[in-house]
């Protein structure tokens, strides 16, 4: 169910070992052919009653693919399992969701989601999805006028920090993305971006995937999942304005200095009040922070703080 409901329509879902190919395999998986053979067969028959075909097989590899459209699922009876999910069910929420025992067949009014109905890449990166009118705010011209907003502040950013767009920065995160217009801006440069998208925020992750891009959400008040010192580079765009009224501010800094790497950057675009809070505060984590203008150096609401993590040992480390 679990798989289902990540899968976009016409996706596929690839199966390598058992019980793929039993009937050559069987002997080393402790177990014989006939229950092999039913577990396969079990397998096949809750496949198709979800609107999943086999798409291909070859040795230990099996490939299904979900339905494209809704016309197995208009087929289906209603007593078969699993039930399609009913309309108390939000079938985009994922923050802390439990799992489900049912199926969320595909919207009718999504013409463009399925995987070969979408845009071809990169065309899609500057199309805005479908889906970008399914939340608060959310429409085509948002949708535009956020993307080459973000190509102009990008520029900006790369001005304050020139190793941005270099190899000498390679995994980034946008902490608090609403449409991934930071990522596609830096799509030609050899770089990665993680878009994360606050619980607390609008839920846009959908539009982030339709567009191409990769991305997660998180509560920045509790720690992202994630091996520490992993990022080179860590942006935020209004975060302490939007959610400090959760959580304190030091909290957030202890865990993005956990999750950036030595030498890391952080561009933080924020509220004066919170540029020169978060000034004080990094020092004592021993960042190098400097203040500056935005792209529109008359914007007095806007400020950015641009941090580099140092990198420290302490004494005893030092003396080993």
């Amino acid at each position: 169910m679990e798989i289902d409901r990540v899968l976009r329509p016409g996706g596929f879902w690839v199966l390598s070992g058992p019980p793929v190919n039993y009937e050559n395999r069987w002997h080393g998986w402790n177990t014989t052919i006939e229950e092999q053979k039913a577990d396969y067969d079990a397998l096949q028959g809750l496949l198709n009653k979800m609107c999943y075909k086999l798409y291909n097989k070859k040795d230990d590899i099996a490939v299904w693919q979900k339905s494209l459209d809704s016309g197995c699922y208009a087929s289906r009876e209603k007593t078969v399992y699993p039930p399609e999910c009913d309309d108390s069910i939000e079938p985009d929420a994922a923050w802390y969701v439990p799992m489900r025992s049912c199926i969320v067949k595909p919207n009718p009014n999504f013409k463009q989601l399925g995987v070969g109905q979408t845009p071809k890449w990169p065309q899609r990166l500057k199309v805005a999805p479908e889906r970008v009118r399914t939340f608060s705010g959310g429409s085509d011209g948002a949708f535009k006028k956020d993307t080459t907003q973000w190509v102009t502040r990008v520029n900006h950013y790369k001005t304050m920090v020139p190793d941005l767009g270099t190899d000498k920065i390679r995994n980034v995160m946008d902490m608090n993305t609403l449409y991934g217009g930071f990522a596609a801006a830096l799509i030609d440069d050899p770089l990665w971006v993680m878009n994360v998208v606050s619980s607390y925020g609008l839920n846009s992750l959908n539009v982030v995937y339709d567009r191409g891009l990769i991305g997660t959400y998180n509560d920045w008040c509790e720690a992202f999942s994630t091996y520490p010192r992993t990022y080179d580079l860590l942006h935020l765009d209004g975060l302490f304005s939007a959610e400090s009224h959760r959580c304190e501010m030091k909290y957030v800094l202890l865990e993005m200095d956990r999750i950036l790497r030595p030498t890391g950057h952080v561009i933080m675009r924020e509220s004066p009040h919170f540029v020169n809070s978060v000034k004080n505060l990094a020092t004592g984590m021993r960042w190098n922070c400097h203040q500056g203008d935005t792209e529109d150096a008359k914007n007095g609401d806007e400020k950015l703080l641009i941090c580099q993590k140092t990198d420290w040992r302490s004494s005893k480390a030092a003396s080993e």
